[in-house]
C-alpha cells in the first residue's frame, strides 16, 4: 500500500487531498536526492515574536503551544486579519489531526464522498466558526476602505481557503468548499494583479493551475471541475516562486512541490524539498514519513529502510508531538518486501498492526500484509491465524473479504 506525501498545506488542504494521488505503479527513477544548503526561512505578518514562535511550533506539530502563541499575537494585533487567520488555522489543523482527517487514505478511493462528517467537539466547531467570521470581517472592513489593499485581499483569500478546508474535510459540503476555494483563487489572483511580487499569493494560484491541468485524470470527479484553464508547468513555477521567496507560505509551497513533483515522477527534486522540510522542522513526523516514502517509491530501498527505522526509533523516544508509527512500520515492511526480505517484512507488518493506535483499518491492512508474507515463507499456520483475526473484526471491509479468500487459498506472488 502506497502512501503519498501527506503533510497538510495551510488553507488549501481540501484541494490537495482531492487531487494528491500519483500513480505508485509508475516507473520509479533512481535519481540521487538533491540537498539544499539552507533551512527554510519565513517572513511572517504580523512580524512579532509570538507569531514567529507560533509558526515554529505549528510546523513542528506542537499545536497546543502554537495556539497559545497565536492567541497572544491576536491579542496584540486585534485588527489584523492575518493574526486571526493564524489562530484559525492552528485550531482547525489541530482538530483535523486529532480526528485523523488528515490521513489521505480515506480520500484516495472512489468512496471518499461517503466518508462521514468529523465529530468535532461543538465548542471547537463554534470557535472555528467565530474565528472564520472574525477574520473575514477584518479583511472586509479594510477592503471597504480601500479595495486595492493587497494585504487585506490576501488575508480574505486565506480565510476562504481555510473555510474550504473545513467545509470539505469536516462538513463534507463539497460544493460549498469548492466555492470557497475558487473565491480564494480569485482573491489571490487579484493580489498578484495589484502587486506582481506578492509571492505568498502565488501558492494558491499555482495549486489551482496544476490541479485544473491534472483534472482529466479524474473524470469520475467531473462535478468538481473548477472554471478556467490550467497548466502543470506554470502551476509548479508559481509554487516554486512562493517556496523560494521566504514568505509565510514558503513551508506550504515546499509541501505542495513535494507532492506535485512526486506525481510527475521528478523524485530527485521532490526529495530535495522534502529533505529541506524535515531538516527545518525535525519534530514533524509527517515530514520524516514523507522523506522515507519518497525514498521507497524512488527505489532507494536501503536508504528508505534506514529512514523508517530511524523514524520509528525517534517516535518511540518521544521526538514527535504527533506520531503515527504504524504508518512508518508499514512503509518499512513494504521496503523490506521489495528488497526480498520477506521474513523481515512480516515482522515489520506485524509491528505496524501493534502500532496502529486504535486505527482498525490500518491494523487490518497490516495483519493482511503480514499474513501474506507468512504464506510466502511457508508458515501457513501463522498466516491463517492472522487472517482469522482480521475476520474476527466483524465488518465487511475489503480486508475481511481478502482474508476470507486467503483462508481458502494461500497467497502467492504474481
Amino acid at each position: 500500500m502506497h502512501h503519498p506525501p501527506t503533510e497538510p498545506i495551510r488553507g488549501i488542504g481540501i484541494l490537495i487531498l482531492l487531487f494528491l494521488i500519483f500513480d505508485p505503479s509508475a516507473s520509479a527513477q533512481n535519481a540521487s536526492p538533491v540537498s539544499f544548503s539552507h533551512p527554510i526561512t519565513l517572513k511572517v505578518r504580523p512580524d512579532d515574536a509570538a507569531t514567529r514562535e507560533g509558526f515554529e511550533r505549528f510546523y513542528n506539530s506542537d499545536y497546543e503551544a502554537a495556539i497559545q502563541d497565536f492567541e497572544a499575537a491576536q491579542k496584540a494585533h486585534p485588527d489584523d486579519p492575518s493574526a486571526a487567520n493564524h489562530l484559525l488555522e492552528a485550531v482547525l489543523i489541530r482538530e483535523l489531526d486529532r480526528e485523523g482527517a488528515l490521513t489521505p487514505q480515506q480520500y484516495l478511493g472512489e468512496d471518499f464522498l461517503r466518508v462521514e462528517k468529523q465529530a468535532l467537539d461543538p465548542q471547537v466547531r463554534d470557535r472555528i466558526g467565530e474565528l472564520t467570521r472574525q477574520a473575514f470581517s477584518l479583511s472586509e472592513s479594510r477592503l471597504r476602505k480601500d479595495p486595492t489593499d493587497a494585504d487585506a485581499l490576501y488575508a480574505r483569500g486565506v480565510t476562504r481557503a481555510l473555510s474550504a478546508t473545513y467545509e470539505g474535510l469536516v462538513e463534507k459540503a463539497w460544493f460549498s468548499a469548492l466555492r470557497s476555494a475558487l473565491g480564494a483563487y480569485h482573491d489571490h489572483k487579484h493580489v498578484v494583479e495589484l502587486s506582481p511580487n506578492y509571492s505568498d499569493a502565488k501558492l494558491v494560484i499555482g495549486v489551482y493551475r496544476y490541479i485544473v491541468a491534472a483534472l482529466p485524470i479524474y473524470e469520475k470527479y467531473a462535478a468538481f471541475v473548477l472554471a478556467g484553464s490550467g497548466s502543470k508547468s506554470k502551476g509548479i513555477e508559481d509554487i516554486r516562486q512562493a517556496a523560494t521567496a521566504g514568505g509565510e507560505t514558503s513551508v506550504d509551497a515546499h509541501t505542495a512541490l513535494t507532492v506535485f513533483l512526486a506525481r510527475e515522477n521528478r523524485y530527485s527534486e521532490a526529495l530535495a524539498f522534502s529533505e529541506e522540510l524535515y531538516r527545518t522542522y525535525p519534530h514533524n513526523f509527517e515530514y520524516g514519513l514523507t522523506q522515507a516514502d519518497l525514498l521507497k517509491i524512488s527505489n532507494h530501498l536501503p536508504e528508505a529502510v534506514a529512514a523508517y527505522h530511524k523514524l520509528i526509533a525517534l517516535g518511540q523516544q518521544g521526538e514527535f508531538p504527533h506520531a503515527r508509527l504504524g504508518r512508518a512500520a508499514y512503509g518499512l515492511g513494504e521496503s523490506l518486501h521489495a528488497q526480498g526480505d520477506v521474513a523481515g517484512a512480516a515482522d515489520a507488518f506485524e509491528s505496524a498492526s501493534r502500532l496502529s493506535d486504535g486505527d482498525h483499518t490500518q491494523a487490518a491492512q497490516a495483519k493482511l500484509s503480514a499474513g501474506k508474507m507468512y504464506d510466502l515463507t511457508g508458515n501457513r499456520q501463522v498466516a491463517v491465524k492472522l487472517y482469522g483475526e482480521i475476520i474476527a473484526m466483524g465488518n465487511d471491509s475489503a480486508e475481511v473479504q481478502e482474508a476470507q479468500r486467503l483462508l481458502k487459498t494461500p497467497f502467492h506472488e504474481r
